[in-house]
């Protein structure tokens, strides 16, 4: 059974997906705001953002084009477009919409949008590579494709020692989580070469992530991928994890985690 079988995205994030949009506040929406920054939207701009979660790069980009610009976010999970389309409400973001979609089977057009966005989703895709190809079919001629990609130091050192106590409850766990398939810069670059962009650019950065109190780490835990090795666990198994985390992070004296992150786009070739 490979990682994308075990993860099952769809029921992860359904489940996941309040957790996950209060952690979006500190890191996704960073990663959100700064992938969309890069692709300097001119106002006006139809943007795709594919795997989008409760929104937070969708908005990004609703900000970016204003109103007379639009932006349509898709993702598989039904809860995640259910806060989306909460935020756009409270936001008052008319030009945002959002719609139930999968990154494997996309079907939003061709030569539609002047600009695609995928952000912390593209390594659940069946193929990597023609999930891209996919978003680049979307996008019109010169067009930009931005893709967000965990890097090598993600959450640093605490999902080491989130992985070290959960096999100390459950050997048998199968920890081959799907951001390691694309976590290389250079397998990122490949993939969106691959996928017929020109002029790629692959940027890895690496910063910081303050915790304010221990429990902070479980939130991000429960808010993100990490919350699908929790549910392999026992209740009560998941809970003694969860306090020697908390104890190893009081311990060590550790206020924050790194964050690894690869920024990765493309254009449209000519044509």
């Amino acid at each position: 059974m490979t990682s994308l079988e075990i993860y099952n995205p769809r029921m992860t994030y359904n489940t996941a997906a309040v957790d996950y949009d209060t952690t979006s506040v500190d890191f996704w929406r960073y990663a959100a705001v700064e992938t969309v920054q890069r692709l300097n939207l001119p106002p006006g701009a139809s943007v795709l953002d594919v795997a989008c979660g409760p929104g937070p790069a969708a908005l990004a980009a609703a900000e970016a084009v204003g109103p007379r610009g639009s932006v349509l976010g898709i993702d598989i999970a039904e809860e995640m477009i259910a806060l989306a389309r909460g935020h756009a409400a409270e936001a008052q973001v008319a030009q945002a919409e959002f719609v139930v979609g999968s990154m494997d089977d996309l079907d939003v057009g061709v030569d539609r949008f002047d600009a695609a966005t995928c952000v912390f989703g593209i390594f659940f895709a069946r193929d990597v590579r023609e999930s891209i190809a996919g978003m680049a079919r979307a996008v019109r001629s010169e067009g930009q494709v931005a893709v967000t990609s965990l890097g090598p130091k993600f959450f640093s050192p605490l999902y080491g020692a989130f992985i070290e106590a959960a096999l100390g409850e459950h050997p048998g766990l199968d920890v081959d989580v799907p951001w390691h398939r694309t976590e290389v810069p250079e397998v990122m670059r490949a993939h969106l070469q691959a996928a017929g962009l020109d002029q790629v650019e692959v940027v890895h950065e690496v910063s910081s992530l303050p915790l304010r109190t221990p429990q902070d780490w479980w939130r991000i835990a429960t808010g993100t991928g990490i919350r699908r090795l929790i549910m392999e666990l026992e209740p009560s198994a998941a809970e003694r994890v969860r306090e020697q985390n908390l104890a190893w992070i009081a311990e060590q004296g550790i206020d924050h985690v790194e964050l690894g992150v690869i920024y990765c786009r493309g254009v449209v070739p000519a044509g």
